[in-house]
């Protein structure tokens, strides 16, 4: 994946367009609002600037007793005070069409990325600039509802600029012509700003991936006793300060290296400034003119210069999440999944596994090499292997989340690859050993996620951890299976109502998901790895008398491995052994030299 380029002037103007366009479809009406929002608070102050300069004229003429004068000030004054008083209301109606706009463009947003996220080829998860390009476009989105608002503030920064240049033509074109040329130095030398500020960003993505790791770390209660125990804390603490200090410090060498330059620029716009003063004094005192003129041009380039250094620091601000929205578009058209048409109606009478070989993406090593093998339905099937043989590659083709390099698997004469996913996923429950915890949900709904199409009843939820073994845990908590398995979870302050479970405690749970689920065909992967060797065998005494179910287990655990009819034996990626666990042992081959320690 190329690296980011840097956007160009067009493509920056685009990029601003296309985040307000994406804005207004998302809610049209708000967008409306927003728009008549930027006009008016940038028309309605120089309205209000303009009968202030009035109103000093005519309260000069009125003390100079100029006859009717006194009633124009007047006139003005409630004229003013009117406009500001409609700037109030309209400030509140404005203020809450923002808010209900940013809800609406920040859910929006954020369930298209979830949706897209989840919707990817399982193999992208893997692909490290999937991810990066995951994070940026995760940032871009966090900030698209704030973007509209800048964009906003952008368009009244502009209107207002416009304006008070336009108000000061009427006064002297040649003042309003050297205002501008004042005012521009500050705009480019902040979008120069901004986009170093992007690529320092975008260079330091790692490291700063690796701070905010640290800081997760250093957050979750769960792993403190080992941090602590092991004594890295303070180790943590100082390589995130380190990482922390070094992103800072490049961050502002890059803000000192155009400091003088907007030191400059803003000496520029303040002698401008000065200028224009004494010029409208000595037009006032030299040619009469009214007093109020000089209030009306000092406001008039004060905002003028106001707004534009306003713009400056919007689109300073903007650049970089702009320059981002290249990473959003690209993210979101990432190819999905692709679309089957075949389906896997009925339970499978044999699953074949025929000559598969697999590397992952971007690399030529194989991790699955000729692999074949049948498991007709009902059979329990053990894959066993030394770490790194392939055995989990080997069950995430086998569940169909990614697809063989060559060769296939076939289910009833149909290759899974040309199946609708969930044709074929609806037939398998699943236990990695990375496996999903629901905090946010209690035991039951925890039991009842294994299957969210069956009407979840007490009497299923309660076979199912009795098979996993964790009734007799859930029967000494007080809330029994509605209790939260995370205590920051706890309702009210109860204490009660939430717990925290042990390694084992989370893996029973996990396994009686699994038999809730009541697949027909079962893949476990190290399923009882944190569970001790009594319930081990209890769980699956449940499992093996459930009958006409297909098994496929990967163990470490000879204990597990004696109850398959059939085990194959992985090595570097290939099968070099199969037979029964009782033919292995007497083989004395690789199976036996692995499980030589369990067998004595």
């Amino acid at each position: 994946m190329s690296k980011r380029k840097r956007l160009t002037l067009r493509q920056y103007f685009r990029a601003i367009a296309k985040v307000g366009f994406e804005s207004f479809k998302l809610s049209p009406s708000s967008g409306i609002v927003r728009l008549a929002d930027s006009v008016i608070q940038a028309v309605l102050p120089i309205a209000t600037t303009y009968f202030a300069a009035m109103t000093t004229t005519a309260l000069t003429d009125a003390y100079a007793r100029v006859e009717g004068a006194g009633d124009q000030a007047l006139l003005y004054v409630v004229l003013t005070a009117s406009i500001s008083i409609i700037m109030l209301l309209w400030g509140s109606v404005s203020g809450y069409i923002s808010q209900k706009t940013r809800y609406k463009i920040e859910s929006t947003i954020e369930d298209r990325m979830t949706s897209k996220f989840t919707s990817l080829p399982f193999y992208m998860y893997d692909d490290k600039d999937v991810v990066d390009l995951h994070e940026k476009a995760r940032r871009f989105s966090y900030f698209f509802s704030y973007i509209f608002d800048t964009v906003g503030g952008m368009v009244t920064s502009v209107v207002g600029a416009v304006g008070a240049l336009i108000a000061l033509m009427f006064v002297s074109p040649l003042l309003a012509f050297v205002v501008f040329i004042a005012i521009l130095p500050e705009v480019i030398i902040q979008i120069r700003l901004a986009r170093n500020q992007a690529r320092h960003w975008e260079g330091n993505i790692t490291n700063r991936r690796r701070m905010n790791n640290i800081g997760w770390l250093l957050n979750e209660s769960r792993y403190i006793a080992e941090l602590r125990v092991y004594g890295v804390v303070q180790k943590l603490i100082a390589i995130r300060a380190a990482l922390r200090d070094q992103d800072e410090k490049e961050r502002i060498q890059i803000e000192l290296k155009t400091i003088w330059w907007q030191l400059s620029a803003n000496v520029g716009e303040a002698l401008v400034e000065l200028a224009s003063l004494i010029w409208v004094t000595l037009q006032i005192i030299a040619h009469q003119q009214p007093v109020g003129q000089f209030l009306y041009v000092q406001q008039m380039v004060s905002r003028a210069i106001g707004q534009v250094g306003g713009l400056a620091n919007q689109l300073g601000r903007v650049d970089e999440d702009l320059a981002n929205i290249v990473d959003f578009q690209r993210f979101m058209e990432l190819s999905e999944a692709i679309e089957r048409d075949d389906e896997i109606t009925h339970v499978p009478e044999e699953i074949r596994i025929d000559h598969v070989s697999f590397s992952y993406p971007k690399t030529n090593v194989q991790v699955l090499k000729d692999i074949t093998f049948s498991i007709k339905r009902g059979q329990r099937v053990a894959i066993v292997g030394e770490n790194g043989a392939g055995k989990s590659t080997l069950v995430k083709v086998f569940m169909g989340l990614y697809e063989p390099t060559q060769g296939s698997v076939i289910a009833d004469g149909i290759p899974i690859s040309e199946a609708k996913p969930e044709s074929w996923h609806k037939h398998i429950s699943l236990l990695g050993q990375d496996f999903a915890n629901y905090y946010f949900a209690t035991i039951g709904e925890n039991v009842t996620l294994g299957d969210i199409h069956k009407k979840a009843t007490k009497s299923a939820i309660r076979l199912a951890m009795t098979n996993a073994e964790f009734t007799e845990v859930v029967d000494k908590l007080e809330y029994g299976g509605d209790t939260f398995i995370e205590r920051w979870m706890a309702r009210d302050n109860d204490e009660a109502s939430a717990t925290e479970l042990s390694g084992g405690q989370y893996q029973r749970l996990a396994l009686a998901r699994n038999f809730y689920r009541d697949s027909p065909i079962i893949v476990l992967d190290e399923p009882t790895s944190a569970i001790d060797a009594l319930a081990e065998a209890k769980i699956f005494r449940h499992l093996f008398r459930q009958k006409n179910k297909t098994i496929l287990i990967i163990s470490h655990r000879l204990s597990t491995i004696q109850k398959a009819d059939i085990v194959y034996m992985l090595k570097e990626g290939k099968i070099v052994e199969s037979g029964t666990a009782k033919e292995l042992t007497a083989k004395k081959g690789e199976f036996y030299r692995m499980f030589e320690g369990q067998i004595k």
